[in-house]
């Protein structure tokens, strides 16, 4: 299989790591006479359009179902350099075409859960010559979901959170914050240095989930997670006991308590003792259906969704990736 390499890049991934990692890259695919052309995103969800563009040009194709293809045949690889927001534009947009793309990914974000997730290597230069000796994708579950209300659909490779989570992410992903903590190498803790403000004016919420034949009705909701491996925020394992290749997911509730058991579930979380609390919940299941009635921040890998109220139906989809 010869393979001509499409590379997305997102410059400002990681207050600019996705830059530094893609000249890296970039100068390998040189080196070593692959075929390749590089896009540069410029703009939020510019991803989305170079996607888009690329398939309009019939620049990619959909791997055979047979998994295999011969020495000779050539093979449109789409390569993915940058944050786990921007493998969720990404991967969006193959799902909005309804294209079974396999997509190989090169972390150079902030957070990088994914790559976490999928114990991927952080050496950019392994994790490269990694996708290269892989000679088949694999199929990974991911996350779909459908919002009754404003009827949209979306697919998730991390997690999808309501409440705290969506106001902390919203605050991190501030321009001017997350910038200067990039600068000086602090891009980690950029979920939590926002979390203790948040801590106090984020407000309990009403809430109703329905899943394998039950539905639970929370009263004061103080955060609500949907997620199919343990990590979100940079690697805070809010669900240490999921994993990735699973047909099934995670909800996580926490309830609404005194700012001083916050604080204390907060430490648990990070000690991954949050199991023994009786104000956190885990939920497992195949689907489930989720609605709240009052506007709440939201959060989508890493991404800010805005403030609304959602009808959500949630469920297990697949990606195949390199």
């Amino acid at each position: 299989m010869k393979r001509i390499y499409h590379v997305i890049i997102n410059p400002v991934a990681g207050g600019g790591k996705g830059q530094t990692v893609a000249k890296k890259i970039l100068s390998e695919l040189k080196e070593n006479d692959f075929t390749y052309y590089d896009y540069q995103t410029e703009y939020p969800n510019h991803e989305a359009s170079i996607v888009q563009t690329l398939l309009e040009q019939h620049l990619l194709q959909s791997f055979p179902e047979s998994r295999r293809l011969g020495a000779e045949e050539k093979f449109p690889m789409l390569l993915v350099i940058g944050g786990d927001g921007t493998l969720h534009h990404v991967i969006n947009q193959l799902h909005a075409y309804g294209v079974d793309y396999p997509v190989a990914y090169i972390p150079a974000g902030s957070g990088n859960d994914f790559a976490r997730a999928c114990h991927l290597p952080e050496d950019p230069i392994e994790r490269f010559w990694q996708i290269v000796q892989t000679r088949s994708p694999q199929l990974v579950p991911i996350l779909s979901y459908q919002d009754r209300i404003q009827g949209d659909r979306q697919v998730f490779m991390n997690s999808l959170g309501i409440g705290l989570d969506g106001k902390i992410v919203k605050k991190a992903n501030e321009r001017s914050r997350k910038k200067n903590l990039n600068r000086w190498r602090l891009s980690r803790f950029s979920y939590l240095s926002v979390a203790f403000s948040s801590f106090f004016k984020q407000k309990g919420y009403p809430a109703r989930v329905e899943f394998n034949g039950q539905s639970i009705t929370l009263a004061k909701t103080y955060l609500c997670t949907i997620t199919n491996h343990p990590y979100f925020g940079g690697g805070v394992a809010i669900a240490p006991q999921i994993a990735l290749n699973k047909p099934e997911f995670e909800l996580v509730v926490v309830e609404k308590v005194t700012w001083f058991k916050l604080a204390h579930l907060a430490y648990c979380v990070l000690r991954k003792k949050d199991f023994y609390s009786k104000y956190f919940h885990h939920y497992t299941a195949k689907k489930i259906y989720l609605v709240t009635t009052t506007q709440e921040d939201t959060q989508i890998d890493g991404e800010s969704m805005g403030t609304r109220c959602y009808d959500l139906i949630v469920e297990v989809t697949k990606q195949a990736f390199w």
